[in-house]
């Protein structure tokens, strides 16, 4: 009885490890196939605050921040914009990237009513190398994302999303029906399946998993590039 115990808290550990850390790192490296990189550093400085990477953003976002930069002071590292008008609410998209061109992290900020100076400070990750800014919403008006074409990076990342997510909902499949027979037998290991209807409903499990997938990310690429994002 302990040995089931253990292993079903060891199988379902093992499912949440990999659903909490290897799918989000496969999601942003989705999301990071989808994302142009518009912005560019425009100036190194040093000043009473410390090191500065001054940023010009995309075309699409300079009319409402015309240029941002990252500061590093008393080893903190964040993120301030300059407006280039004033904006009762918006809501914009930090990508973070390291200096492997790995997406680390998604920010996403609100702000209501600024002073047309300069943007809240936003705290950015310690192993950030560099960001890009999203304008996602101005006055509860969606601003229409630019996203890249579908390709082949893309594709990848989703046929390796569609494989893990089925992977896992296999071992789901197989851990809780094994406990719920290991439960009914009393952990005597009397009861089981048949090989070939173990196959049948693995194999249906994934197929299932995969159509899932597939879609929704499929969908939410073709709509986001066809029409705004919220």
């Amino acid at each position: 009885m302990i040995f089931w115990i253990v292993w079903l808290v060891v199988g379902l550990g093992a499912v949440v490890v990999c659903t909490v850390v290897l799918l989000p790192r496969i999601m942003l490296k989705m999301h990071a196939a989808t994302i142009p990189a518009r912005d560019r550093t425009v100036g190194r400085l040093m000043d009473e605050r410390g090191a500065v990477l001054l940023y010009e953003p995309a075309p699409s976002v300079r009319q409402y921040i015309k240029s941002y930069r990252i500061v590093r002071e008393r080893g903190e590292l964040y993120f301030r914009g300059e407006w280039n008008r004033l904006i009762a609410f918006v809501k914009y998209e930090l990508v973070v990237y390291n200096a492997s061109n790995n997406i680390i992290n998604i920010l996403r900020v609100k702000e209501k009513f600024n002073d047309g100076l300069e943007t809240h400070l936003t705290y950015l990750p310690q192993n950030t190398d560099y960001v890009t800014l999203r304008i996602l919403c101005v006055d509860d008006t969606p601003i229409r994302a630019e996203r890249t074409r579908f390709n082949v990076r893309f594709a990848l990342w989703l046929a390796l999303l569609c494989a893990s997510v089925a992977i896992l909902a296999d071992l789901l499949l197989w851990i809780g029906v094994t406990a719920y027979l290991r439960y009914m037998d009393s952990f005597t290991a009397t009861l089981g399946i048949p090989i070939e209807i173990w196959a049948e409903f693995l194999g249906l499990t994934a197929l299932a998993a995969v159509v899932f997938t597939a879609a929704v990310a499929l969908a939410r690429f073709f709509m986001k590039r066809k029409g705004g994002e919220s």
